[in-house]
């Protein structure tokens, strides 16, 4: 866990400090995140991402709502289900408390869609006025970034039952990860304040609609550029080391140990995946954007990352599948759940990381 812990240190002073060295080689006087009108220059030079094009284009009004529909239907009742069945077994689970968290992030996330599918489809439109908006935005941001905090923590737990496996025991461990659960919550809480603070709406008069955070005062935008880059580095960056490092000592480990743990392994592995292709997309967009000069025909960069927002949402459709779904003891409690019978139900994957905890002997520890 130390190695852990340090790493993350260095992790952090290293993007503080190259935070630093970008801001200075790159002055963000210039810098934005939103869809700008074009100059009559950018006219002649790219027509095709004029702010109108963009916001009638197919891919905003047809294919974006399209997606988050999907991502409604799916994620909704599953992680509904999750959130119910996780209730009722609560105590039989030793990562319940990380998963319920993560399944109810994910649920709010998905009960927001229905504001970006309608916004959607109207033509980028928003209906619901401007406090609405800085909220649903707010939520959309933070119900994101807390999955990638959970999921995090889960990675992290998992780290520590198998190569720590003395440090996860007793009831002051559950304590500690009832502390880090509020303190993600107040962290995200906190994090998304600033989009409460300032307008996210803007009448578009060429095409009768009002926009929610896709189209910006200029002076909004430039205060929320160092806002984003933050976001991104302390949202996605430290949580995405973290996890790349937790799981690759966990899968070391697992793999120097034979074939016993071939199945473990495969999940860790699709997790992982998940995560990185789920998340990496959008964030990667989101800095690239910010970083670039707020000009009209760098709107293209905004809609890929518009179209990779739906990716990341997709994660919450992944997540009970994965985690849930995947294994023998979870089917056995919706099962037993169905039956509304509180039978005893022995897990399966609980049983599969006690044996990866316990054939790791303690003087294997220091190793990592």
């Amino acid at each position: 866990m130390s190695q852990v812990v340090s790493s993350a240190r260095v992790t952090l002073l290293l993007g503080c400090a190259w935070l630093g060295s970008a801001t200075k080689f790159f002055p963000m006087g210039g810098k934005g995140r939103t869809l700008l009108p074009l100059s009559p220059q950018e006219e002649a030079t790219c027509p095709g991402v004029s702010l109108e094009a963009l916001l009638n284009s197919t891919l905003t009004t047809r294919v974006l709502p399209a997606l988050y529909s999907l991502v409604l239907m799916l994620g909704l009742p599953a992680n509904a289900l999750a959130c119910w069945v996780l209730v009722r077994n609560f105590r039989r689970c030793s990562s319940a408390l990380f998963l319920l968290n993560l399944a109810c992030a994910d649920l709010l996330f998905v009960l927001l869609l229905p504001f970006k599918i309608s916004y959607h489809l109207l033509g980028n439109h928003w209906l619901f006025g401007d406090y609405l908006c800085r909220v649903t935005v707010a939520l959309f941001y933070g119900n994101m970034y807390s999955s990638i905090l959970f999921l995090t923590c889960i990675g992290l737990e998992r780290y520590i039952s198998v190569v720590h496996p003395f440090l996860w025991k007793g009831s002051r461990w559950m304590r500690g990860k009832v502390g880090i659960c509020v303190g993600i919550w107040l962290m995200v809480g906190l994090g998304v304040s600033p989009l409460l603070l300032h307008p996210q709406t803007k009448q578009i008069p060429s095409l009768n609609v009002t926009t929610c955070h896709d189209v910006l005062e200029k002076k909004e935008h430039m205060s929320l550029v160092y806002y984003f880059l933050f976001l991104v580095g302390l949202g996605f960056g430290l949580p995405f080391v973290l996890m790349i490092i937790s799981y690759s000592c966990i899968l070391a480990r697992l793999v120097a140990k034979g074939r016993q743990y071939r199945r473990v392994v495969r999940v860790l592995l699709l997790v992982l995946l998940v995560f990185i292709v789920s998340f990496t997309p959008s964030n990667v967009l989101l800095f690239l954007h910010s970083m670039l000069e707020a000009t009209g025909c760098h709107n293209i960069t905004y809609i890929w990352y518009l179209l990779a927002l739906p990716l990341s949402a997709f994660n919450n459709c992944f997540d009970p599948f994965i985690y849930f779904y995947v294994s023998r003891d979870f089917r056995g409690w919706v099962r037993d759940a169905s039956r509304c019978c509180p039978g005893r139900v022995k897990t399966s994957s609980g049983r599969t990381w006690e044996k990866a905890a316990l054939a790791l002997r303690p003087s294997e520890e220091s190793q990592l």
